[in-house]
């Protein structure tokens, strides 16, 4: 009769846990990047928020490697600063190796340690966010700058 019991009682404590330590909160960020003068160097905004509300005093660094070849295109890491008067926008310059998508890493350290990643697809003069998967049989190589 009290093996019954067990499950039941740890269901009911574990359902008493509040939504946000089983599930932090979701930070999410939309980046938008143009080029600079110098080749495949970008000045980026980001924006973070949640649940549609900008989110203020971040601090961190943001980095990015291309999903297609992680362990050949990663970018060393750089600092964003929140930008004054404007509530959740941050900004950075970041020096990329190569067009085409990069995955962008931010990792928070304050006012608590987190992490957003954002997938964006850089051309010569911008970048636009990317919402699928880079499918290497989609396209030809040729259009790449290196």
């Amino acid at each position: 009769m009290e093996k019954r019991y067990t499950p039941l009682i740890f269901v009911s404590l574990l359902v008493s846990i509040p939504p946000t330590v089983v599930f932090p909160m979701m930070i999410k960020s939309k980046t938008e990047c143009t080029a600079t003068s110098k080749k495949f160097q970008y000045n980026c905004n980001v924006l973070f928020f949640h649940k549609k509300e900008p989110i203020s005093g971040y601090s961190g660094i943001v980095g990015a490697k291309m999903p297609s070849m992680a362990m050949a295109h990663n970018v060393k890491p750089v600092k964003f600063s929140e930008k004054e008067g404007m509530a959740g926008h941050y900004e950075f310059t970041i020096q990329l190796e190569m067009l085409g998508e990069w995955m962008f890493q931010y990792d928070i350290s304050i006012p608590k340690r987190d992490r957003v990643m954002e997938k964006l697809i850089f051309n010569k003069t911008k970048s636009t966010a990317s919402d699928k998967k880079h499918m290497h049989s989609d396209h030809k190589h040729s259009g790449h700058d290196h």
